[in-house]
């Protein structure tokens, strides 16, 4: 407008140029970079990254609305007067796909956490966003702790793409209000509990058993960690698995025995009981190796049943095509006429579509128990998308690791304890060597030990 261009960017700035300027500008050297002064600029805010901005009228003033690329909407004033207001961040939001969501088992909150390092708490009866936690890596497994384990319905679960389990406080200073009800809706605080580092790549599923004691993680790493859920979660161990862990499902209480339900991307689901914190020997690993395992291998059936289904429909197709034969056949007859069948050339049939069994197992989309001894599962097609290599950050350890160094500096200090003691009685028994030499020396020309007579004594000495 009036000649001026306005553009927006990601470093929070929106800047006014100046058109006919910018237009005539001639570039005063073979770059052809020319530097120009905007006529005005705004800076909306740190963390900003604007990619989009429209201009509406209300009641005949101009507002201007931009998007924000890291998860908001912002209501703008470019009159760039004495009047001119301040940026207004209208809503706040995921700047990405949201990767995880739980529901308050308590009240109307819901809580969900996505890449853009972000956890936020939403009251979704009102539309409204409660309250929001920043951390540096992003968000990918996310739970609500059931009332057995927090009866206030005020802690969730957090797991993150570097391996790390966040428990988070939810709270309003006001008494909690917000938690039980609808009354005082007010923003919800959260308050980072405790973080731990069970696994070495993302996290991809968390789960309470049905009693709130045991809490499970499972990650891309192939890995399950079981944690005693007390007011400070300690490690109980861990298992291998033959693959990244997609789901977590411990069995509901109508089973007799509380069991875990892990479900793996490529195929295959085992079934773990939960296992017992007092009967773990974590001194030199968290590496549980005797929790009995039950493993089932499942593959795509999607080719074999396109196979049924053709082969069930040429057979269809032949026995109406013979049918009608016999059918024209009969009316011909009840003609008159004599009908002589002469054999028919049969037409080439396409070959059936061959049975394709995956080389890889198909990916496990989601699973649940049903009745006791039985669960169901839903597999993907027979297409595979290549999963994406995370990127580990070298310095970060996971619980296993701190454990395996422990373990290594405790074996190396206690061998160099070890030298260091034999240093100490050698060096104890040259004092006591020279010792004895300089008594020797002391002693009479025809009561001395000779020297190769000393050098027998001590090659023998114990």
């Amino acid at each position: 407008d009036e000649g001026e261009l306005t553009t927006v960017g990601q470093d929070g700035f929106i800047r006014v140029w100046n058109f006919e300027t910018i237009d005539a500008a001639d570039s005063v050297d073979d770059t052809g970079l020319l530097e120009v002064e905007p006529m005005n600029e705004l800076h909306v805010g740190r963390n900003v990254s604007l990619n989009f901005m429209s201009k509406v009228h209300d009641s005949g003033q101009p507002i201007w609305y931009a998007q924000d690329a890291n998860g908001a909407i912002w209501k703008l004033d470019l009159t760039f007067s004495n009047m001119t207001r301040d940026p207004e961040c209208l809503y706040t939001f995921h700047s990405g796909r949201i990767e995880a969501v739980s529901v308050s088992p308590v009240t109307y909150l819901m809580a969900t956490t996505a890449l853009d390092r972000s956890v936020r708490i939403y009251d979704f009866t009102s539309n409204r966003q409660l309250g929001e936690i920043q951390f540096k890596q992003g968000g990918t497994a996310l739970t609500w702790a059931p009332r057995v384990v927090n009866p206030k319905g005020g802690l969730i679960a957090v797991g993150f793409e570097d391996g790390v389990v966040r428990i988070i406080e939810i709270y309003d200073p006001k008494g909690l209000a917000i938690l039980r009800g609808r009354t005082n809706i007010g923003n919800a605080e959260m308050n980072l509990k405790q973080a731990f580092k069970p696994h070495t790549s993302a996290v991809t599923a968390l789960a309470y058993e049905r009693d709130g004691d045991v809490l499970a993680t499972g990650s891309k790493d192939k890995t399950v960690f079981f944690f005693a859920v007390e007011d400070k979660y300690e490690p109980i161990g861990f298992i291998c698995v033959p693959g990244p862990v997609q789901a977590l499902q411990w069995s509901p209480p109508s089973h007799v025995e509380s069991m875990l339900l892990i479900l793996c991307e490529n195929g295959f689901v085992l079934q773990v009981p939960a296992p017992v914190p007092e009967e773990q020997d974590t001194a030199s690993t968290y590496q549980i190796k005797n929790l009995p395992t039950q493993y089932f291998h499942f593959y795509s059936i999607k080719s074999r049943i396109k196979l049924e289904e053709e082969i069930a429909l040429r057979e269809k197709k032949r026995q109406e095509k013979e049918k009608a034969k016999l059918e024209w056949i009969k009316q011909q007859q009840g003609m008159g006429k004599d009908i002589e069948e002469e054999p028919e050339e049969e037409p080439e049939e396409e070959p059936l579509p061959t049975l394709y069994i995956p080389e890889e197992p198909s990916p496990i989309l989601c699973g649940f128990y049903s009745a006791p001894g039985k669960f169901w599962l839903s597999l993907s097609g027979l297409e595979m998308e290549k999963a994406t290599e995370d990127i580990e950050d070298p310095n970060a350890y996971n619980i296993e690791e701190v454990k395996q160094k422990e373990e290594y500096e405790r074996i190396m200090k206690e061998a160099e304890d070890k030298k260091s003691k034999k240093r100490e009685e050698l060096t104890a028994l040259r004092q006591e060597f020279l010792f004895l030499l300089q008594k020797n020396q002391e002693l009479p020309k025809h009561m001395q030990l000779h020297r190769d007579v000393c050098l027998f004594f001590i090659s023998y000495l114990p």
